[in-house]
């Protein structure tokens, strides 16, 4: 056996016995070498053939991370690609829509994304990430807010580890919807929701809160938030190491993302 086989063979070996660990940014990731050897090997190039064995050795699991690590390093188009495959593998697997959908959101494609999250929904109505997400586009495109919100509501009713993202989305979407005295209520309990830690979302629930404050006329409240907000981010600008995300775009809790 040549010693490129033989890495291989190892790589698969390892791929197939190795678990999922979730990083700082909660994504379920298998980000062992032997992830990192099947993605290096793809690069290189091999024959249709080899391609095509190759992914039919990995799981929807195991090529969606596959995903993740290629869209960390910008390469958007590989990303793309390995989602696809995990799709075609199990059309019932959520996270790779929902993850399929946020590249696809980065490359401007909003109406592909809102589609692939509509999916990930349909494979799976119990999806945070992808009704959050779909809310979120939704509300930045002020399209079909209404079923953002029903897909939305029931998911953030219930307590979780990414409650404030969604109360603030929903928060988001009734102001969009033109119901700011409910937005207000709802934003105030992402606020409560939301850790020390989690600068980003704060910065984004105080900003949210200022706007609709100012829409309720509440001017002095108004002023406060982006008081706050703007601390937060001077804050944030000094601390040293990477800062927090502002929203779980990729998060799956109990799967890998």
């Amino acid at each position: 056996m040549r010693a490129a086989s033989k890495r291989l063979l190892l790589a698969l070996t390892l791929l197939l016995v190795t678990g999922c660990q979730t990083d700082e940014r909660g994504l379920g990731v298998n980000a062992t070498a032997a992830l990192r050897a099947y993605r290096e090997h793809l690069d290189r190039k091999p024959t249709r053939a080899q391609t095509e064995r190759i992914v039919a050795a990995l799981s929807p699991e195991q090529l969606n991370d596959m995903g993740v690590l290629y869209e960390r390093e910008g390469r958007l188009d590989k990303a793309e690609w390995a989602y696809q495959h995990a799709i075609w593998r199990d059309p019932r697997f959520a996270p790779a829509y929902v993850n399929l959908g946020n590249v696809l959101r980065n490359q401007g494609k909003s109406e592909e994304a809102l589609f692939r999250y509509r999916q990930a929904l349909n494979a799976d109505p119990r999806s945070f990430e992808a009704a959050n997400n779909f809310g979120d586009l939704c509300a930045e495109q002020r399209v079909h807010v209404q079923e953002a919100i029903a897909h939305l509501a029931p998911l953030t009713a219930q307590p979780g580890p990414h409650r404030a993202y969604g109360l603030d989305t929903l928060g988001w979407l009734y102001h969009v919807r033109g119901d700011d005295a409910k937005a207000a209520a709802v934003l105030e309990s992402a606020l409560r929701e939301a850790s020390p830690e989690q600068a980003a979302l704060l910065i984004a629930i105080h900003e949210h809160l200022a706007g609709v404050c100012s829409a309720l006329g509440r001017g002095r409240d108004a002023a406060a938030h982006r008081a706050k907000a703007q601390a937060l981010k001077q804050h944030s600008a000094s601390a040293p190491g990477p800062q927090p995300v502002g929203r779980p775009a990729e998060a799956i809790p109990d799967k890998p993302g």
